[in-house]
């Protein structure tokens, strides 16, 4: 066989391969910056609208200092900053309340001020020693943006400690507090966050690598303090803290898992500085304390300021107006640490087959099935798809199944599949074009049918149409006006015979041979060509009118043209026939030679249009019909019934009606032998004929001038049937 595009790309296993190379290429452009922004946009969707059960660890709770804690330090005679000393009474009070952890969001990178009341090194040396007297705390810290390196090893074991904190504090790159507090705190962490190309916040790095010393984050610091004798390695994209399975993306990224609003209304316990240190005074000096004794104990305490001025807020995919306090960050990082709350990403095999599968089914299905049956089967895998992403996103542990790779590979599959289909319409047009209408080429493209190389059985109707006396007339007029009155002629019919779905055989001089029911098959087919004969008959009527108005550019001829049809319903084969340079799409069988037949018999009877019995059998109520009575046809051995086509019934004139209603009781006459009675009934339907020029005869004529008499001479059997055999076509 010839190896070509089009019968490449109807090959399964090519469709296989196709699949394969369109998820290679989803791959590979998902990472692109543009789709990769339209990936975190859908997760952010994820975290606004399937939030879940997801719940903040209870255990975290955040002392904000926020504009009531400013006031009210303010009536009180100090203003902001405060001194550190405040800082000092709030770790004591935490530790003697029980915290487990003290995290403090804030730098500390300067000397505290001289205040009139207080001085600087007092200040200080207060705070650093109630850090040395908790010694489960966590002061922020700032690397240098240069500092970052980006690349990730497989595996790493990470030193923690006290030794990798004074390895820290050597490191130039660090922006630590000062000396006094950086040797006071229990860790360090740094801070450092940044956002995705939209200024989103949605990742942050338990531990940055600088000049080959790992930095944990305020929240991996926490928790180190938590499980101080825990070993912490890297292994595969994934962080490892004894049992504690982190798993990270990109270059050691960890994905935060948001759980809701942000704020003292949000997600996580708020308490203002102003009352803790009310609270803790009234412990020491005796009152009644605005928080419980007992509230802290246990819990790990994030400080970091809320009041406006003072804020860092961030923009997340919770609140991306830029509203998320930045110690609420992380809160959310370390309650994921402690609750084992981490975006997985979905296995990048079974990916892959999923990806392969929507492919493959997307070619295939347009391929071999209706258009109509195809689009839906693309808009039910991505509901599929998207229902699997809910109920992964949705359950125990978070499981972030991609949205853009589907999107990406329905989409250049069907990109292939529309390109394909438009190579092949325009193949399509360029071989049926000339023959066909457009809307039976819509058809054959939704139905995906179109006929067999060397030609197909179908069962269609055949459709002949010749000018009445053509060679008489067209001696009368010039090359130049008979050409130009064919092509007006033969436009109107083709048009006409398009709209109803006809196929266009050829042209042979005035005649037109086409077909109904192929290249795609259609249950009217008969019905489809009795009405373009009518169409047709009406056609040339107008056109009759038109060329009457033109006077006398036309000879008389021309003005009472008219034009017989035969048609014929059955079995038939079409296909291209032909040479391999130069094929026609044709039709050929007995249906198609009886057409034939019909359309030259027709002026025997003297009607215009005359069908077959099995094509009237298929006609609805409404196209009315004469039986014209039993022939045997020249070149047949057997009789068939034909019928005149009269038209639409509500077309039908007073003198139609009442020659209907005649015509049956005449063939019965005829059938019993009474030709007297048969001669009394066609009397009454000669004067009922449609008169029109250019009609030498009709049915009832036929019958009182040349059957009634030749069968009358006749000694017919007592079964005898009316049936008339042609000696001519």
């Amino acid at each position: 066989m010839k190896i070509t595009v089009s019968n490449l790309y109807h090959l399964k296993r090519f469709k296989l391969l196709l699949a394969l190379v369109l998820v290679l290429i989803t791959i590979s452009l998902a990472h692109v910056s543009i789709f990769a922004d339209l990936e975190n946009q859908f997760l952010d969707i994820r975290f606004r609208n399937w939030s879940g059960d997801l719940q903040a660890d209870s255990n975290i709770v955040i002392i904000s200092i926020d504009d009531g804690s400013l006031d009210y330090f303010a009536e009180n005679g100090t203003a902001w900053p405060w001194p550190r000393s405040f800082y000092a009474y709030l770790v004591d009070y935490l530790n003697s309340e029980g915290a487990s952890v003290i995290i403090f969001d804030m730098l500390f990178t300067h000397f505290d001020a001289d205040r009139s009341e207080t001085d600087a090194e007092e200040t200080d040396g207060a705070f650093a020693e109630a850090l040395r007297n908790n010694d489960r705390n966590v002061l922020g810290m700032i690397i240098d943006g240069h500092a970052f390196e980006e690349s990730e090893p497989d595996h790493e074991l990470i030193q923690t400690g006290q030794s990798a904190l004074n390895n820290a504090l050597s490191d130039s790159l660090l922006e630590i507090p000062i000396q006094v507090l950086s040797e006071a705190c229990s860790w360090l962490g740094h801070t450092n966050i940044s956002p995705d190309r939209d200024g989103i916040f949605r990742h942050i790095k338990p531990f940055t690598k600088v000049n080959e010393q790992r930095i944990p984050s305020l929240a991996s610091a926490a928790y180190l303090i938590i499980h101080p004798e825990a070993k912490v390695e890297v292994l595969d994209q994934q962080l490892q803290i004894d049992e504690l399975v982190v798993p990270l993306v990109g270059s050691g990224d960890l994905l935060i898992n948001w759980y809701g609003e942000a704020g003292p209304s949000g997600v996580f316990t708020y308490l203002p500085f102003s009352s803790v240190i009310q609270s803790a005074s009234a412990i020491k000096y005796g009152g009644i304390p605005s928080i419980q004794p007992g509230t802290f104990n246990n819990k790990i305490v994030i400080i970091g300021a809320d009041a406006a001025g003072l804020r860092d807020l961030k923009a997340t995919p919770i609140l991306r107006g830029g509203l998320h306090p930045g110690m609420e960050v992380w809160a959310t990082v370390l309650s994921n640490f402690t609750q084992n709350d981490f975006i997985y990403q979905f296995p990048k095999i079974p990916l892959f087959l999923i990806l392969f599968g929507m492919g493959f089914v997307i070619l295939y299905s347009f391929d071999h099935l209706k258009v109509r049956f195809a689009f839906p089967i693309i808009l039910l895998q991505l509901l599929l798809y998207l229902l699997l992403a809910y109920l992964l996103w949705s359950g125990e542990a978070r499981i972030l199944l991609p949205f853009v790779p589907p999107l990406l590979v329905s989409t250049l599959a069907y990109i292939i599949v529309f390109s394909n289909e438009m190579r092949e319409r325009l193949f399509m047009k360029r071989v049926f074009g000339p023959y066909i209408s457009p809307e039976l080429m819509q058809l054959m493209y939704q139905t995906r049918e179109a006929p067999s190389l060397g030609g197909e059985q179908i069962t269609g109707t055949a459709f002949f149409s010749d000018l009445q006396g053509f060679t008489r007339f067209s001696e009368k007029l010039t090359p130049v006006k008979l050409v130009a009155l064919l092509n007006e002629y033969l436009t109107v019919m083709t048009d006409s015979l398009m709209e109803l779905r006809g196929t266009l055989d050829k042209y042979e001089g005035d005649a037109i041979i086409a077909f109904f029911g192929a290249p795609v098959a259609d249950e009217e087919h008969a019905h489809q060509g009795v009405k373009a004969a009518i169409t047709m008959q009406r056609g040339l009527a107008d056109l009759r009118k038109k060329w009457e108005s033109e006077g006398d550019d036309w000879p008389e001829e021309i003005k009472d043209l008219q034009m017989r049809i035969g048609i014929n319903s059955g079995e038939m084969l079409v296909g291209n026939v032909g040479s391999k340079g130069r094929m026609n799409f044709t039709m050929m069988g007995d249906t198609v030679n009886v057409a034939a037949r019909l359309e030259s018999s027709a002026k025997q009877y003297g009607v215009l249009t005359q069908i077959s019995e099995v094509t009237a059998r298929q006609m609805p109520p409404e196209i009315i019909l004469r039986r014209l009575g039993a022939t045997q046809l020249v070149g047949k051995s057997r009789a068939a019934v034909s019928y005149e086509v009269f038209g639409y019934a509500q077309d039908l004139s007073q003198a139609d009606h009442e020659l209907l209603q005649i015509w049956p009781k005449a063939l019965t006459a005829i059938n019993d032998q009474d030709w007297d009675l048969a001669e009394s009934l066609f009397q009454q339907t000669l004067a009922l004929e449609r008169q029109y020029a250019g009609r030498p005869t009709n049915p009832s004529q036929v019958y009182l001038d040349i059957r009634i008499p030749n069968w009358r001479e006749q000694e017919l059997a007592a079964d005898w049937e009316a049936v008339w055999v042609f000696d001519s076509k």
